[in-house]
């Protein structure tokens, strides 16, 4: 049944309960009509008047407005109310649960940029290593080629010095015979 079906259903009933109070009908048509008829129940004077049957009408319509606004007006707004805090509570569990995810990337990433520096620090120190020890492969290569070279170096000149010597003796032995020659004025052998 439709909220409006509903709400005229209990406005109706609320009139016929209205017009179903004791003398409801031919108080109308008395004399004085329904407001004499009113305040025939009249209790108290002057500023204070208490009328049963007044108040017993304010209840009801107090009554048929709750029961037509908790139908029309309430009920709609706290299923509204319930599915929207329904939906908060979603998006906060799927904020949620996306912050941990993205805390979770931030972790990992943060991880392989430690180990990417970690890897990185020790192939520099596997370089610098490298290099330390081809340049101490290169000294001491350098150095046994520079041993090599002086030895072959001092050998020539030891062999050319030899030589040298062995043709010096040679001909110191021709140019003394040849000075002692040249001073005694005749050839010496």
């Amino acid at each position: 049944m439709s909220h409006r079906v509903r709400a005229a259903s209990l406005f109706a009933a609320a009139w016929a309960a209205g017009a179903a109070l004791p003398g409801g009908a031919w108080a109308a048509q008395a004399r004085g009509g329904l407001d004499a008829w009113i305040h025939g129940f009249n209790l108290g004077s002057g500023a204070l008047i208490l009328n049963p049957v007044i108040i017993l009408i304010q209840w009801a319509n107090f009554l048929i407005l709750l029961i037509v606004l908790n139908q029309i007006l309430y009920k709609p707004l706290w299923r509204l109310m319930r599915e929207r805090s329904g939906k908060i509570q979603g998006d906060r569990a799927a904020a949620e649960r996306d912050r941990k995810e993205a805390m979770g990337y931030v972790s990992q990433y943060e991880d392989s940029l430690a180990e990417i520096q970690r890897e990185n620090t020790e192939a520099l120190i596997a370089l610098q290593q490298e290099m330390t020890e081809a340049g101490r492969r290169r000294v001491e290569e350098v150095r046994r080629k520079t041993s090599r070279e002086l030895e072959e170096a001092r050998a020539s000149v030891a062999s050319q010095a030899s030589r040298a010597a062995g043709e010096l003796e040679g001909r110191a032995g021709q140019m003394a015979a040849e000075i002692a020659s040249r001073i005694a004025g005749r050839r010496i052998a």
